[in-house]
Order: C-alpha cells, then sequence, then structure tokens
C-alpha cells in the first residue's frame, strides 16, 4: 500500500493539471485569435484559412497539456523504480560484503590483512590457531617480526618488498607461533584496492608445509640409508660375476657366459641407480659436499665417452667433438661435474637412433664457461618442457619409442647439481630432430 499511494495522488494531480490547462486554453482561446489577426494583419487571407490556424494552434496546446499531464503522473513511478533499484543493488552490495566476510574469516587456510606499514589486521580464525593467539595478541604487530631462523636476517628485504608493492608468491619461510616453535610456510603477499569492507592494503596468505616437508624428508633418508645398504652386496656381486667371467675359477660354458653376461649388465644398472639415489638425497638434504679444485673437462668427457664406447658403436654413433682447447683448467668440482656430464652424454646416446650425431661443445669466455651437448636424437614434446627438470619426469614420446629404463631422475639431479656448483642449464628441443643442452658456470 505504501508504494501504490504516490500513484494514486499523482494520477489525480495529473488529472486537475490536465483540467486547469484546458480551462487557461479556452479563457485564453480570444486573446489567441487577437494574436493571431495582429500577425496576419499584412496578408489577405480567407476566413476558412484564419480559422484553420487557430483550430492547430488549440489542439497543439491541447496536446502540450495532454503530455505535461502524462509527464506528471509518470515522474513517481520512475522515482520509485529508480529508488526500489537503487536500495536492491545496496542491499546486494552489502549482502555480498557479509558473506565474503564470512568466508574470510571462516577460511581453512590462515589469512592476515596488512595496513600500508605490514602490521597485522583482521587475522582470520585459521590464522589465529596457526599462531596460538587472540587478537589482541597478534594486531598492529609488525608481520615479517614473526620471521624465524635464517628467514629472520631477510625481514627488511620482504618487508621492502611490501612497501613497494612487490608480490611475494609461494616463498617457503619460517614463522614463530605463540610457544616458540617455527612452522616452515608457502608464504603469498599481494596488494589490494578494496577488500571488502576492510580499509588495508594487502594479504597475507599462509600455507603450512611443515608435516609434507617433514615426511619428504623422511622419505629421502629412507631412500638414502636403503641406497647405502644396496651397495655392498651389489659391489660383491660385481665383484664375484668379474672373476667368474675372466675363468680363473675354471671353464664356462656358452650358456653360462651368456647368463653371466645378462647378470652383470643387470648388476651395473642397479649399481648405477643406487648411484643415483644416493646423489639426489644428498641433493634433498643439503649434505651434497662441493669440492672446489683445479679441473679438466676435457679429461673428463674423454673417460665418459669411454665408458660408453659399446654402446656408442652397437648404435653406429657420430661423435663430434668441438673441445676448441677450452675448459682443461677450470676452477670447479671434478666428481660432481662428472655426474652432469655423464648424465646428458648418456642420454643423448641412449634417445638419439642409430646412425645419429652427437655433438660435445666447450666454449670459454670471462668468467663464463659453456659445456654443451646437442643430438639428433627424439627430441622433447613442446607441451612436456617445463617439466624437464622434475622429479621422475620421463617425456611420453620416450616411454613409447625407446626401450631404455629410464627413472626420470637424471635431469632433477643435474639442475640441482650445477646450481650447486654455481651454475645454470638450460635447453631447446624439437620432437623427433634433437635437443640442446647448455650448462654455463659462472665463475
Amino acid at each position: 500500500m505504501i508504494k501504490i499511494k504516490p500513484y494514486i495522488n499523482n494520477t489525480v494531480l495529473s488529472i486537475v493539471i490536465f483540467i486547469l490547462l484546458l480551462i487557461a486554453i479556452f479563457l485564453s482561446s480570444g486573446l489567441i485569435q487577437e494574436l493571431i489577426k495582429y500577425s496576419l494583419t499584412h496578408y489577405s487571407i480567407n476566413p476558412i484559412v484564419f480559422n484553420t490556424y487557430f483550430n492547430s494552434i488549440i489542439i497543439f496546446l491541447v496536446f502540450l497539456s495532454i503530455f505535461i499531464s502524462y509527464t506528471i503522473y509518470l515522474s513517481p513511478i520512475n522515482f520509485i523504480w529508480f529508488k526500489s533499484k537503487k536500495n536492491d543493488t545496496d542491499n546486494s552490495s552489502i549482502l555480498s560484503k557479509e558473506q565474503f566476510k564470512d568466508l574470510y574469516d571462516d577460511a581453512p587456510v590462515p589469512y592476515i590483512t596488512l595496513d600500508k606499514d605490514a602490521k597485522i589486521e583482521n587475522p582470520n580464525k585459521s590464522a589465529l590457531r596457526f599462531f596460538g593467539v587472540k587478537p589482541e595478541e597478534i594486531n598492529n604487530k609488525n608481520f615479517f617480526s614473526y620471521l624465524s631462523g635464517e628467514d629472520q636476517k631477510h625481514a627488511e628485504m620482504y618487508f621492502q618488498y611490501y612497501k613497494s608493492h612487490i608480490p611475494i608468491n609461494k616463498k617457503e619461510v619460517e614463522l614463530v607461533t605463540k610457544s616458540g616453535k617455527s612452522r616452515l610456510v608457502e608464504l603469498s603477499i599481494f596488494q589490494m584496492s578494496d577488500f571488502g569492507t576492510f580499509s588495508n592494503t594487502g594479504v597475507a596468505m599462509i600455507y603450512d608445509i611443515t608435516e609434507q616437508k617433514l615426511l619428504d624428508k623422511a622419505k629421502t633418508e629412507f631412500v638414502s640409508l636403503a641406497s647405502h645398504q644396496l651397495k655392498s652386496p651389489l659391489a660383491t656381486t660385481k665383484w664375484l660375476t668379474e672373476m667368474l667371467m675372466s675363468r680363473n675359477l675354471g671353464e664356462l660354458s656358452q650358456k653360462q657366459v651368456e647368463y653371466l653376461d645378462k647378470l652383470h649388465i643387470a648388476n651395473e644398472d642397479m649399481i648405477e641407480l643406487v648411484d643415483l639415489l644416493l646423489n639426489v638425497s644428498r641433493t634433498e638434504m643439503g649434505s651434497l659436499t662441493v669440492d672446489i679444485k683445479e679441473t679438466n673437462v676435457e679429461a673428463l668427457t674423454e673417460s665418459i665417452l669411454e665408458e660408453l664406447t659399446p654402446l656408442i658403436s652397437k648404435k653406429g654413433l657420430n661423435i663430434v667433438k668441438q673441445y676448441n682447447s677450452s675448459l682443461q683448467n677450470i676452477e670447479s668440482d671434478p666428481k660432481l661435474l662428472r655426474i652432469v656430464i655423464q648424465n646428458l652424454i648418456s642420454n643423448a646416446v641412449k634417445y638419439t637412433p642409430t646412425g645419429g650425431t652427437i655433438t660435445i661443445t666447450f666454449d670459454e669466455k670471462t668468467n663464463i664457461k659453456q659445456i654443451i651437448v646437442s643430438d639428433t636424437g627424439l627430441g622433447i614434446p613442446k607441451d612436456q618442457q617445463d617439466l624437464v627438470f622434475s622429479k621422475l619426469f620421463r617425456a611420453a614420446n620416450i616411454r613409447t619409442s625407446s626401450t631404455s629404463q629410464g627413472t626420470g631422475l637424471g635431469l632433477y639431479l643435474v639442475k640441482s647439481i650445477v646450481a650447486s656448483i654455481n651454475g645454470n642449464i638450460s635447453f631447446v628441443s624439437e620432437e623427433n630432430k634433437g635437443s640442446i643442452f647448455t650448462i654455463t658456470l659462472n665463475y
């Protein structure tokens, strides 16, 4: 009824105004006639034309009165519709903000809103549980003061990132809780222009990865322990196999020789796998020792090629050496660098078809030394190239086209080792045309 009243009132008002306008037109009709006569004084016009002019003007005024009355009638409807629409929009906006705030407060992930000086405001319930505090115990404290361990040294740097509106995306850091325990988290901090009804300028998202890291560490330690335990029996098997194959204990039949060859190859594969697992576990546990000394890269490469000679010859591969008298005396870790080069050349040999070409190039410039291994092999599919250095990754075309039983750990290990000796690795590859891997040492 409240909304109907303005319609009724305006209907009456518009009718009244229309009647008054008609009365005004009727009363002023004489004046209108005189004005028409005066304006047409210089023209000779018969009475019929005069009456036509007069009637036209009266009709126009009547229609004008109708238009004015109808406009007055519609005005409250438009006003009420606009006001109703505005109220609906305002109510919807208020509702969405309330819903968003509820989602924020009850989110399972810790969220903290920060002011322009990185002071904590409005931590959600998950954030309070994470730090083990009440709101009054954490509000208005600088967020970066909760960094602990080695990350505490970088608190000022992170604070400057925040002040400069540089986002922090999934950075692994340690945060200290009220109990004094440190938790390893993935921290993301981003800026915002409007966040519900809050006036803050930033949001910190905390994802606790402590348990995940402990589990990963336990798995790595288990692999390391198991690999160490396997080394001794594998070494014994190798020694006994080689002794039997030497025929020092007597002659062997052709069938026995074949079995021993298969046993020897399988044992060598197992030793290679165990060494690979041990090196991966060392890199993941941070126990990989780097021993920088004078290193002859050419000699390392030649020893690797000598080991792979049987397979190279079997596949009829063409090895192109472009050493350029470089890298004969550099400062590096010869053992680690050998693992890196051995993996790259071994992969090239395994995945290059019979009759293909492998090119090994050394390049040395001021403070930059490069080892480039290229091949005409299977290549890596474009849509999988982002995963090349991931753990346990094997390209789809290798799984279907190659008989080689790779582990998917080689390039993952290579990337970790190269980083530990102050270098980086990159590659370009095209499926069915080959790959080029480049190691760059920055010293």
